[in-house]
Formats: structure tokens, C-alpha cells, sequence
């Protein structure tokens, strides 16, 4: 058996509770609790899904595949931005060498 650490209440239209409770009894639910625990549930993982995977069609997968095969040149800004995030990590670096040289 899970055991339950967290609460949630919730404040209901009565119209809203006695659809939720129309649909617990519907499939069959032991009680109301269980039937909003698993609907949340559902939602969430769906909302997540929805907002994490991404889906192509055969020809847009295709399309994928062929740009990260054989990709664009990089670009002067792109190049650019890299020089400077190489230099900063070098920076950064070097910052945190004087710094431990510093503690002993």
C-alpha cells in the first residue's frame, strides 16, 4: 500500500463535484479521492508528454535526419559566440585556479 504524504484541497463548483462523482461511480472508483488522484494523473502525463516529446511525420523525420547528417556551415555569429563562450570558460577557469591558489 503507497503511503500518502501530501494533501490537497480543493474548493468545487457543486456542478463540477457531482460530474466528478458521476464519473467515479461510472468506472468505478472506491471513492471520489481515487477517481480525481487518477485523473490528475492522466492530465499531468499527458500535459508533460505534450510539452516534452516531440512527433514527425515520415517526411519531417526524414527532413530531420538529412540536416543533421550533412548540417549548415556555421555561421560568423555563431562563431563568434563560441570564441567568446570558449574565452569566458578559459576565464573561468584560470578565476578558479587563483582562487583554490589563494585558500592554501
Amino acid at each position: 500500500m503507497q503511503t500518502k504524504v501530501a494533501r490537497l484541497d480543493l474548493r468545487l463548483d457543486p456542478e463540477i463535484k457531482n460530474l466528478a462523482s458521476r464519473a467515479s461511480a461510472l468506472v468505478g472508483s472506491k471513492n471520489l479521492s481515487e477517481f480525481v488522484v487518477q485523473a490528475i494523473r492522466e492530465k499531468a502525463s499527458r500535459t508533460i508528454e505534450e510539452a516534452e516529446v516531440v512527433r514527425l511525420n515520415s517526411e519531417a523525420f526524414s527532413a530531420f535526419q538529412a540536416a543533421c547528417q550533412s548540417p549548415e556551415p556555421v555561421g560568423d555569429s555563431l562563431s563568434a559566440a563560441m570564441r567568446r563562450r570558449h574565452k569566458r570558460k578559459q576565464e573561468s577557469a584560470s578565476f578558479r585556479g587563483t582562487e583554490q591558489e589563494i585558500s592554501r
